[in-house]
């Protein structure tokens, strides 16, 4: 199928990481009008990741990543336009246009929990593995262990549809929560803001991408919350507790 350069997305990894951003930069691009992906490959662009770390994260996240939304790709030379890939951009279009892409993957709860652990190159953004995994083994229903990508891979769709198919999907946050917050699967992400050494998700970075305490995206349906608690037990337990509070009055 032949498609207008305004309806492609350019997305060339020489100067976009190669990580879910891409999945927020899909919603983003998907709400003003795009049909179809261009991918510039060959250069990375820096980032505190090695090389063949880059090229893992392109074959396990970005190129798989426009199926989840019904999309379809090319790789080749730069055609289209450039959109930006941060949730501020996201959260300002749909405050524009009312209007965000979603992935398409049907969410249908069965009775586990997903808890999703973050173990990766930035310590100060990883979960409490001691007090999640106490959580793990006192919930009242089954849960299931999602280890980060570097212990433990997982395809991209075997995710989606892990989480897809969730009573409720737990994690602090990072990359993965970007297909739950795009998609109708239910979540908490616990410790939105991080500390100042976190990065991308410290105080003053998350208030440039719109997030400061109490937020939540505007697009966001029941179940799905951002939480500005830490993930400690006693915190992961009362945000299932208040979950589950709110399905059985729904």
């Amino acid at each position: 199928m032949e498609y207008k350069d305004n309806e492609i997305l350019l997305y060339d990894l020489g100067n976009r990481p190669a990580s879910y951003d891409f999945v927020t930069c899909l919603a983003t691009s998907i709400a003003l009008g795009i049909k179809h992906v261009r991918f510039v490959y060959g250069q990375w662009k820096p980032k505190n990741y090695t090389l063949k770390q880059a090229e893992e994260r392109w074959q396990s996240i970005v190129k798989p990543a426009s199926a989840l939304y019904g999309m379809t790709y090319s790789i080749g030379e730069r055609r289209g336009v450039e959109i930006n890939h941060l949730l501020r951009a996201a959260i300002d279009t749909y405050r524009q246009t009312g209007r965000i892409g979603k992935i398409i993957t049907p969410c249908i709860p069965k009775d586990y929990v997903t808890l999703t652990l973050r173990r990766s190159r930035n310590p100060e953004r990883d979960s409490n593995e001691a007090e999640s995994l106490r959580f793990a083994e006192n919930c009242d229903r089954k849960v299931i262990i999602v280890r980060d990508w570097d212990e433990k891979p997982i395809d991209l769709y075997d995710r989606m549809r892990l989480y897809s198919g969730a009573y409720l999907n737990i994690m602090v946050i990072n990359g993965p929560v970007t297909l739950c917050v795009h998609s109708d699967a239910p979540y908490i992400c616990m410790r939105t803001i991080g500390c100042e050494n976190s990065g991308s998700t410290s105080p003053g970075s998350s208030a440039a991408n719109g997030i400061t305490p109490g937020f939540q995206f505007p697009w966001a349906i029941p179940g799905q919350k951002m939480s500005y608690l830490t993930d400690s037990y006693e915190n992961l337990m009362y945000e299932y507790g208040e979950f589950s509070k709110q399905r059985i009055a729904a």
